[in-house]
């Protein structure tokens, strides 16, 4: 039971893009209250560094990214970059790939195991018939 927890559930980077992708707009403290819960318990000095370097100022950029303030005092929203979206995205595929990929060696396999028999009844029929 323990592996498919491990094997169901992504790296906390793939679940933080995926938060963030998935709404309209969201906050740090959002985020981090996200990433503080079961099963992921992230400290807070790696979600603030996930969010300055894949949000705020994502690679490629030279000048941080603009966020939206309700009024003043409160706390800020930003929307994520498409830098996320590309990763999220990219991890889906990945998976979908290594997925297709089992799905088939298991057809491969098969049909070796089917054609190894077929040859082999050949082999058998003309042995007895000759």
């Amino acid at each position: 039971m323990l592996i498919m927890k491990n094997k169901q559930r992504e790296p906390w980077q793939i679940a933080a893009a995926r938060f963030c992708v998935e709404r309209k707009e969201f906050t740090l403290k959002g985020l981090e209250t996200f990433l503080k819960e079961e099963p992921y318990n992230i400290p807070h000095e790696h979600v603030r560094n996930f969010f300055i370097e894949n949000i705020q100022n994502p690679p490629g950029r030279q000048f941080n990214r603009e966020f939206r303030k309700v009024q003043e005092g409160e706390e800020v929203f930003w929307t994520a970059p498409s830098e996320l979206v590309s990763m999220v995205t990219d991890y889906d595929e990945l998976k979908e790939a290594r997925e297709s990929s089992k799905k088939a060696m298991y057809i491969a396999v098969a049909s070796l195991i089917l054609a190894t028999l077929v040859g082999m009844a050949q082999i058998i029929i003309q042995i007895c018939f000759n």
